[in-house]
């Protein structure tokens, strides 16, 4: 047989069990498979948020006289969670300093005696049922919570909560003319 031949010969063969191998692969392919398995994962963690309606970030009490009635204004504090125990919301001055001040230093204190002829400025809350304010409190420098919130047995969702806080000032007759800022800090926390 020449080299040919042989060469032909060998190359019949190799095709004919291609051939013959090929439904058997393919009948292999139809019939097996495997699986494989994965669990999708996510936590929620508890959120909170909060917001006021104070315009610009502002609560003016307006111009006030000297030796005149104070001067108020309502801020609606509003904090949404989803913690099925409920928040904590804190109210305190942003510095240490807790005074109301003009650019010149001049200062109205930090005091829960508003009333005519004092210089004094302070907040109060409204009452659980939404009537007449509560006393006056001074702010302070250290956070005082005004509101834990608990919430109702079997909640699951989200909760929104709206706590409106009145803010007040008067002057003496020798408090110096111009206007008067400080700044206030409300913090809501999850339980």
């Amino acid at each position: 047989m020449s080299k040919m031949s042989k060469a032909i010969a060998v190359l019949g063969v190799v095709a004919g069990l291609g051939v013959a191998a090929l439904p058997l692969s393919s009948y292999a392919a139809d019939n097996y498979s495997q699986s494989a398995q994965a669990q999708v994962k996510v936590e929620v963690g508890g959120a909170i948020s909060i917001t006021t309606d104070a315009t610009d970030g502002v609560v003016d009490l307006g111009e006030m006289k000297i030796n005149g009635v104070s001067t108020t204004k309502d801020l609606n504090v509003t904090v949404s969670s989803n913690s099925e125990i409920g928040y904590d919301l804190t109210i305190k001055s942003a510095t240490t300093d807790t005074s109301l001040k003009t650019a010149d230093g001049a200062e109205i204190p930090a005091d829960a005696n508003i009333a005519a002829g004092t210089s004094a400025w302070a907040y109060r809350l409204y009452e659980a049922d939404g009537t007449t304010p509560a006393a006056w409190t001074a702010i302070t420098a250290a956070p005082v919570n005004i509101l834990s919130h608990t919430a109702d047995a079997g909640n699951t969702g989200a909760m929104t909560g709206n706590t409106k806080v009145n803010f007040g000032a008067s002057a003496s007759g020798t408090q110096a003319e111009g206007i008067y800022t400080g700044t206030v800090v409300f913090t809501a926390t999850v339980k």
